[in-house]
């Protein structure tokens, strides 16, 4: 590759982002810095893996979280993919609020989204977004760190980048320039804006969103940098159209139309790509089936013969756009490697594969844990891997005979960390729908003593820190003295493989039947009397928490059963007013009512009287605690206020600055221990002496004190 010789630097390595060689070996237990400061690699849904395009090395961004500063320190990291490493540092990725997720309608979620670099085809090094100073560029990194250098410099930020085909430029696109931005926004603060409900607008404290390509006619501006001269003009033509191939990915094969998933061969001989056969089961999840065709076949379509290749396949365990995803060739051509779901409520994946020639199938690897974002050379799949008691690692799962290794572990501190057992299980409601989770026990745990439980949800593969959202620190709650459950929260699969769109599947989600809560609650159910017969649990002592979807399960058990003894949510769930609140656009308007959660009273507000702590205050009875954020605390206050007009026992706790998932470090450590603490004070009658916290505890005496006498 020809690089221009200018703005050339070496950059020095970041000491806080270093991973040790060794650690001290003395055991400890597990502390709320712990969890929140570990280093993570690669993003919440399990992405952000980056594979060489010669295969030997992989590429990845990792954060930590720094309390004291309320911040994060970011790096974009290099390893190679045929030994253990700890790594090598190659560039600062800049301001963390770039990865902060929001929405296309321009409001904050919150969740750490990382970005994936992109290889240069020589695979000397890798091209990323970064924002500096408030803009967003592209940089160059060559991998062993040694130099560094802003590619782009564009008066507007980028939003997304692909490198061309050939190999000779990047195509990119933006938004209006930033000086447009300052003058929108200067405009509306000096004259206001005009609301318009059929957008995401505003948000409840009336602050105006930016959706995306508001001002560009809702079309992104497209342009080419030429990597030989470092030099950027507007696309032609032809480009933009190269880049809309690019962003969609390989096109399906003429002979395979209705191709969910496509692979080639390396020598593009070959394609495979699955299917789905069954006509009534055309949704958005149906059974999948795995075909292959080579040209030496006239492209007459393989079949795969086994009951391996027909189920649940796995679209997503390789996440990235580009890379390849789940499905793969050998580097040989001859075998088809893919990934199938299995157990109760899915719990298991099984990598396998498929000789074509000889239409066999053989099974490779399966596990319950948490492998994602695989990507295939040199006979094995590097992959993320993460467990219920170890952070997430890069593995690599050799192809012959499915051992593993681990290539990087980047909180090597965590070996000498003494947690809980964290014990698989799956279980089947009295509705005959099952799921599965870990249970996850105190360190010191005596066989024989029941423990007060914690439900956290609502994926499993969260249970190494604190649930979706993180909130609820798990290993925190076991080390102090808590049995938790972290459960997975079952999918309506019938609806998925039947339907495509939003509308039908959430309208199977809820209905009558209320599929969404009344599922969960039934496992609660089930899984309380599992392990109170087991002897694990204090059936009197049960706690229920979560978020988002979790917060629904939280509403529907305070109200419709006496089952807890304590609860905290993260939000606010069907309240009679909270679509109108959050200025939601038309699209989601339909959805919510759509499901029964429109406007009430009126015809499509059948959910918030089933639903809605402000509905059913005086049928609540177990004290609350709402961890909320700024953006959505008007929705939870109307809950509020009515639970305390009915002199239930409530605390709503809001957090500035916050979208639907927490990101400020800060905050997210107070609410662990808050967390910790409320739960230690309801259910084990256990109160932290630290003087700081006498006031809270005066607070919650009160509400103890108000609840009527037994």
């Amino acid at each position: 590759m020809a690089w221009a010789t200018s703005a050339c630097y070496s950059q020095p390595q970041s000491a806080r982002l270093e991973i040790p060689d060794s650690v001290a070996a003395d055991q400890r237990l597990v502390t709320a810095t712990d969890l929140i400061e570990m280093r993570n690699i690669g993003d919440m849904r399990g992405g952000a893996l980056s594979m060489s395009p010669d295969g030997n090395y992989v590429a990845f961004m990792m954060h930590r979280a720094n309390i004291a500063a309320n911040d994060y320190d970011v790096g974009w990291f290099v390893a190679p993919t045929d030994r253990r490493s700890t790594g090598i540092y190659v560039e600062g990725a800049g301001d963390p609020t770039l990865y902060r997720l929001g929405q296309p309608g321009g409001r904050t979620v919150g969740s750490w989204i990382s970005e994936y670099a992109q290889w240069s085809p020589d695979s000397r090094g890798i091209t990323y977004r970064k924002r500096v100073d408030g803009e967003t560029q592209i940089w160059w990194s060559s991998r062993d760190g040694s130099e560094s250098r802003q590619l782009s410099h564009n008066a507007a930020d980028v939003v997304e980048f692909f490198w061309s085909e050939d190999g000779t430029s990047i195509l990119f696109t933006t938004d209006a320039d930033r000086t447009e931005f300052r003058a929108a926004e200067e405009s509306r603060f000096r004259n206001g804006h005009v609301y318009n409900s059929d957008k995401e607008w505003s948000t409840i404290d009336g602050q105006p969103h930016y959706p995306r390509y508001l001002l560009t006619g809702g079309e992104p501006r497209y342009w080419a940098l030429n990597i030989a001269t470092e030099s950027e003009r507007a696309a032609t033509d032809a480009e933009q159209i190269e880049f809309r191939k690019l962003r969609q990915g390989a096109p399906n094969p003429d002979f395979a139309p209705i191709a969910r998933k496509s692979a080639w061969t390396t020598n593009r001989r070959g394609v495979a790509w699955v299917q789905a056969d069954d006509p009534e089961r055309q949704g958005m999840n149906p059974p999948l089936t795995l075909y292959a065709a080579t040209l030496h076949d006239d492209q007459k379509p393989i079949r795969c013969a086994a009951k391996e290749c027909t189920t649940r396949l796995e679209l997503f365990w390789g996440k990235s756009r580009f890379l390849s995803h789940w499905l793969h060739w050998s580097s040989v051509d001859d075998e088809v490697y893919f990934v199938r779901r299995d157990g109760t409520g899915y719990s298991t994946q099984s990598l396998y594969g498929w000789d074509v020639r000889e239409n066999r199938v053989r099974r490779i690897y399966t596990t319950h844990e948490w492998i994602s974002d695989c990507s295939i050379a040199h006979g094995k799949a590097v992959c993320f891997s993460e467990t219920a008691t170890s952070p997430r690692t890069i593995v690599s799962i050799d192809l012959d005979d499915g051992s593993i290794e681990t290539l990087l572990d980047a909180n090597p501190e965590f070996r000498n960390i003494k947690l809980g057992d964290a014990e698989f299980l799956e279980w089947d409601s009295e509705l005959g729908i099952g799921t599965f989770g870990y249970l996850v026990k105190p360190p010191d745990y005596i066989p024989g003593r029941r423990y007060p439980l914690v439900f956290v949800g609502y994926r499993a593969s969260t249970a190494l820190r604190g649930g979706v959202g993180d909130e609820y620190p798990v290993h925190l709650l076991a080390a102090n003295g808590f049995v938790v459950l972290v459960y997975e929260k079952t999918n309506h699969y019938e609806a998925e493989q039947k339907y495509s769109n939003s509308l039908d599947i959430g309208r199977a989600r809820w209905g009558e039947d209320l599929y969404d809560v009344r599922v969960p609650f039934s496992l609660f159910e089930s899984a309380i009397q599992m392990l109170d017969e087991r002897g694990l649990i204090d059936p009197a002592r049960v706690a229920i928490t979560g978020l988002s979807a979790g917060t629904n399960h939280v509403n529907y058990s305070l109200i419709h059963s006496d089952l807890f003894a304590a609860a905290i949510a993260s939000s606010a769930s069907f309240g009679p007013n909270n679509g109108v609140l959050g200025g939601v656009s038309a699209e989601f308007r339909k959805y919510r009512e759509a499901i029964g959660a429109g406007q009430y009273p009126g015809p499509r507000g059948i959910l918030p009287p089933l639903m809605s702590l402000q509905l059913n205050a005086e049928r609540v009875n177990e004290p609350l605690l709402v961890n909320v954020s700024d953006a959505e605390h008007p929705w939870a206050l109307a809950e509020v206020a009515a639970l305390a007009r009915h002199n239930k026992p409530v605390e709503m706790v809001v957090h500035p600055d916050e979208g639907h998932i927490k990101w400020h470090p800060a905050h997210r450590f107070a609410i662990y221990e808050r967390n910790v603490d409320w739960l230690n004070f309801w259910l084990r009658g256990i109160e932290d002496l630290s003087p700081a916290k006498a006031e809270q505890y005066v607070r919650w005496h009160r509400l103890r004190d108000a609840l009527p006498a037994n």
